[in-house]
């Protein structure tokens, strides 16, 4: 009986859709959807990247199951790791059910994907410890011990927090496009909509009905990670093989400038092809280890402010600047809501001690352990309260509140978060860890089919800009450190080629650049002024490079047209 009424609850649990569609073109115009179907699709902005790594690797839903670019590698690589390598239980339960820092605003959807084990909280059985004036041991993780010894496994309930329900408005409604943009339901945005999509008359336009249930949303995850287009694949079945739908060969990769931060970088040697520069692997201590692992905490839309709305992801771009260009006071439940949504941070616990990139974790919204003694059910109790407030209930007596101290899930005497040290561990283009071995790595390069004389060892320091790149790789790629690197590892080849046009003596003449000859067109020239090694300057036509545009000239050289705009970009 309970199983039949599982089954007729989960039929329940479905949102409906009304799409336009052009017939004439088979493609969706745009979607209307109310509060249900706009908070899932907020929602996918908090899921951290391991748990959509998980999700997308289901196999229960219309669409195949895929690799996220090399997260499903990384996550992978967890998984498969003997916990001789990791600091504790815990950190593998971290990396591979990452908590979602927004689960008190999910957890109450319709259509809620996240299959992660909502948080719990273990206080110690002993009321003693519970009612200790320095504090009440607090645990959001099985099996911590308190100062007494005993496990922390008396289960207890946060009490009085005010959680809006949902995202959006109740009675608001919106246009959802082909793209995953979403805006306000107006006349006015559908009709600029239409117009733009070159609908000429309102006869080729059919309208359908679409239900949506959590299997669909998560096909719908899976879409809008690999396609520009996953209303039109997911409900009018186009395009549903994940071959058809490669993103690599049409992105375009952007790492803005950034301040780099010395104390915060760490070194790692990185084995190349020669041949083609292709990272094959990366040798590395903890630190960077604990780095990698930690991408997988990361929630989504943490990412795209990391990366200033730019993941390379199309949809997800579309959906996170949607959220960012709404009117909090109008559409949102409230105004930190969208702070909320659109820089959202790890869970409660999961930073990272040597974190380089610049993201944080959310604190508990509570503050203390009350216990009381209860007259009705004539036992003790306890609860999480954000703020002391006795209370006038004649059944309550022997009320106490005590700050309480979260046990940390991590080891507190290792040196890194999450890998154990001293071990080197080995890093592959696609973000597989695995420990460090000669005979595995001899056995790699085998398969990989590298000789030995296109090897070559390079030592580079990573940072913040070198970690957002392979941020960003990874969302897209399974090669995330050859792209992610590319632009910041230089030969001293490299350097003496660039620099060759400053330091010949004068009277030499130089060869001139000719990139025409190489089918290349050759880009303008700047004209710079530069010390003749005699206490005067002399002017120098410095050829434009064809192959790198927009980096800034070196601080020493002053061009004489405006400054240039300092965003790098390369095309994968």
């Amino acid at each position: 009986m309970a199983s039949i009424e599982t089954e007729s609850v989960e039929q329940v649990d479905k949102v409906t859709l009304r799409v336009l569609v052009d017939k004439e073109k088979n493609k969706v115009v745009y979607a209307e959807a109310g509060k249900d179907f706009v908070d899932v699709l907020f929602s996918f902005l908090t899921l951290p990247l391991g748990t959509i790594a998980r999700l997308v690797a289901k196999e229960d839903s219309n669409i195949e199951a895929f690799q996220f670019g090399s997260i499903s590698s990384l996550y992978q690589s967890v998984s498969d790791l003997d916990e001789q390598y990791i600091c504790s239980q815990n950190c593998k339960e971290m990396l591979l059910q990452p908590r979602n820092s927004m689960e008190a605003y999910c957890r109450q959807f319709k259509l809620n994907i996240d299959d992660t084990e909502p948080m719990q909280y273990f206080v110690c059985e002993n009321l003693n410890c519970r009612r200790k004036e320095r504090g009440c041991l607090l645990s959001i993780f099985r099996n911590q011990k308190c100062y007494c010894g005993r496990v922390l496994d008396r289960e207890v309930f946060p009490k009085c927090l005010n959680i809006e329900k949902g995202f959006v408005k109740e009675n608001a409604t919106f246009i959802i496009c082909d793209d995953l943009c979403v805006m306000p339901n107006v006349f006015g945005a559908s009709l600029n909509l239409l117009q733009k999509l070159g609908v000429d008359t309102i006869d080729a336009i059919e309208e359908l009905s679409v239900d949506i249930d959590k299997k669909q949303v998560v096909d719908l995850l899976k879409l809008s990670l690999i396609s520009k287009t996953p209303l039109t694949d997911y409900i009018l079945k186009k395009n549903q093989s994940v071959d058809n739908l490669n993103l690599r060969n049409n992105v375009e990769f952007l790492i803005g400038e950034l301040t780099s931060d010395e104390d915060r970088q760490m070194s790692v040697k990185v084995m190349l092809r020669k041949s083609n520069e292709q990272v094959l692997f990366v040798e590395a201590e903890a630190d960077f280890i604990d780095v990698v692992f930690s991408l997988l905490t990361f929630p989504l839309g943490g990412v795209l402010h990391m990366l200033q709305g730019f993941s390379s992801l199309s949809g997800i771009d579309n959906l996170y600047k949607s959220l960012s260009d709404l009117s909090p006071d109008i559409y949102l439940m409230s105004e930190g809501l969208k702070d909320k949504l659109c820089k959202p941070h790890c869970a409660t616990q999961f930073e990272l001690r040597n974190q380089i990139l610049p993201i944080g974790a959310t604190s508990l919204p509570m503050n203390y352990c009350h216990t009381y003694y209860d007259y009705t059910s004539r036992r003790s109790a306890t609860d999480l309260t954000k703020e002391i407030f006795y209370s006038r209930n004649n059944n309550i007596s022997e009320e106490k509140f005590v700050p309480f101290e979260l046990v940390h899930p991590k080891s507190s005497t290792a040196k890194s978060s999450f890998a154990k040290g001293p071990s080197m561990y080995m890093v592959t283009d696609d973000l597989f860890v695995s420990p460090m071995s000669s005979i595995s790595t001899v056995s790699f390069l085998k398969r990989s089919k590298v000789t030995l004389s296109d090897l070559e060892e390079r030592v580079i320091k990573i940072g913040v800009k070198e970690g957002l790149g392979i941020l960003k790789a990874s969302l897209i790629s399974t090669s995330a450190l050859t792209i992610g690197l590319n632009q910041f590892i230089k030969t001293d080849k490299d350097i003496q080629v660039s620099t060759s046009a400053f330091s010949a003596p004068q009277g030499v003449v130089t060869p001139e650049s000719n990139s025409e000859a190489l089918g290349i067109d050759n880009g303008q020239s700047w004209s710079v002024r530069l010390p003749d090694g005699s206490s005067g300057t002399q002017v120098v036509d410095v050829p434009r490079s064809p192959l790198v545009e927009d980096l800034p000239l070196p601080p020493n050289i002053q061009p004489q047209k405006p400054s240039m705009n300092v965003a790098k970009k390369v095309s994968l």
